[in-house]
């Protein structure tokens, strides 16, 4: 049966995957992603919030790390830079207020310590103006180098949303105390914007996926496209942890715009489940990067029929869930999640099934201890016995310091997803989601469980229903989201 993928195209400007890196930077797989162009714009700009990630080798040589952006035609090279690495030998002078003027990218962190900083002030010249970033994380990944991702960024790109971008990007960092130098720098690198987009199917029988790229503009382009598998899930790119999935192949497109060429290989069947990155390098200069999702098509060892987490006093939380089916099931690990995006360990339950098999229903209970005033994130983590895993649906639940019936963060929302925790009561909901005009956004029917997560909303308002069948109950809340 062939499953088809929802193939949403991620706004990639940047990409080291292709470009390898040199001294202890090692700056790979910088991605931007989630790009969502704000309500209103100028005429020949075009300013939105997104986020970026990139791998780096984890040292003491990167105590700050800058990344600059310009547009192609407005490229300063200040490094002297060929191939991607500064002419000149040595220490070279951080890049100073001149050299910037018509970058309008320009981000700073701090990496001195296991935690990084985002900095809002430009250390080497305080007169050069940093691009607001909403959040950063830090992961050291299995071969030892740090994956940080950037959320939330905003920027004003010096073109109209939608129209074909080329930019250029310096990536440098320093191990001096005011970061007066750049010990390290990768330079000249080019990326694309609103060139291509990626579509296609999957065959769950065949596991083959057949897509297509499309020409977004009038002139013919060629190049080359490699593809990978996000075997994390977590929709951000990297080297060290996603495989690969088909070397690097060529590719061309006939001049105008809806031109298309086919690709196609073959998926492991080990990646069925995973999304998969489509990475393009364009012969007249730039990569880009698609997101590939995919929808679950294989059969699952363990099949859950409801995940619960319901607070029954100041202290303690009730988890219960049921299984229809397990099979080679060892049991579950119970993960909490009290807001700071760390999933922590709780407990190991082992299967009730008999040789980790069974075709009956089985029913799991687990009383948590916890008196966290906010929010707390649950979910469960079932392990095959050979080690292979899959995670449950995520399940909030408020704290007692939270005393309102629905609850809903965060709020305003400067990304455009939102989380929605219901009051623990019995019933089944109707939920609809209107914007300021009445007009219906989203509508949710016998809602499982007390919670909803909202993504991609615009800049707005929205008024959130709240229908409760059995008693004819009624509730409204309103929802604000700010992209700017």
């Amino acid at each position: 049966m062939k499953t088809a993928l929802r193939y949403l195209v991620i706004i990639a400007l940047l990409s080291f995957s292709i470009q390898k890196t040199k001294a202890q930077c090692h700056a790979t797989d910088i991605l931007i992603q989630n790009l969502v162009p704000a309500s209103s714009q100028t005429p020949g700009t075009c300013t939105a919030t997104f986020d970026l990630s990139f791998t780096m080798e984890d040292n003491n040589g990167n105590k700050f790390i800058y990344l600059h952006g310009w547009a192609q035609s407005n490229y300063v090279n200040y490094f002297n830079c060929v191939n991607g690495d500064p002419s000149s030998n040595g220490v070279i002078q951080a890049p100073l207020q001149p050299d910037l003027v018509n970058a309008f990218l320009n981000l700073g962190i701090d990496n001195n310590d296991s935690i990084p900083v985002l900095l809002s002030t430009y250390t080497p010249d305080p007169s050069v103006s940093l691009n607001s970033v909403n959040s950063i994380t830090r992961t050291v990944l299995p071969d030892g180098s740090a994956f940080f991702v950037l959320h939330g960024i905003n920027a004003t790109f010096p073109a109209d949303c939608g129209t074909p971008f080329l930019m250029v990007v310096d990536f440098w960092s320093s191990q001096a105390a005011q970061a007066q130098v750049a010990h390290c720098v990768n330079c000249g690198l080019t990326y694309a914007l609103n060139f291509l987009t990626v579509g296609g199917l999957a065959n769950c029988a065949t596991l083959m996926y057949n897509a297509t790229i499309t020409n977004q503009q009038s002139t013919a382009l060629s190049g080359t496209y490699t593809v990978y598998a996000d075997v994390n899930g977590d929709g951000f790119f990297s080297s060290a942890a996603d495989p690969l999935i088909r070397n690097t192949t060529n590719f061309s497109l006939a001049a105008g715009a809806g031109s298309t060429t086919p690709i196609s290989g073959s998926i492991p069947s080990v990646n069925i489940n995973q999304d998969l990155l489509v990475i393009t390098n364009l012969s007249i200069g730039g990569t880009d990067i698609f997101l590939v999702h995919s929808t679950l098509c294989a059969p699952l060892p363990v099949t859950f029929t409801s995940f619960t987490a319901t607070r029954t006093s100041r202290t303690n939380v009730l988890l219960r869930w049921e299984t229809a089916t397990e099979i080679n099931n060892s049991g579950f690990a119970i993960l909490r999640n009290t807001g700071d995006n760390n999933w922590q360990l709780v407990d190991f339950i082992p299967t009730q099934a008999l040789g980790g098999n069974s075709s009956s229903v089985l029913t799991y209970t687990y009383n948590d201890v916890n008196s966290t005033r906010g929010m707390t994130q649950y979910r469960i983590r079932q392990i095959d016995i050979d080690g292979k895993s899959k995670y449950s649906e995520i399940r909030s639940v408020r704290g007692e310091g939270q005393k309102g019936k629905t609850i809903i963060y965060p709020n305003p929302s400067f990304t455009g997803s939102v989380n929605v925790v219901f009051e623990n009561s019995e019933g089944t909901r109707d939920v609809e989601l209107t914007d300021m005009n009445g007009r219906m956004i989203k509508q949710w029917k016998a809602v499982p469980g007390n919670t909803i997560q909202i993504n991609n909303l615009v800049q707005g308002m929205y008024s959130l229903r709240i229908f409760i069948r059995e008693s004819g109950e009624q509730s409204v809340e309103k929802i604000v989201v700010n992209k700017n």
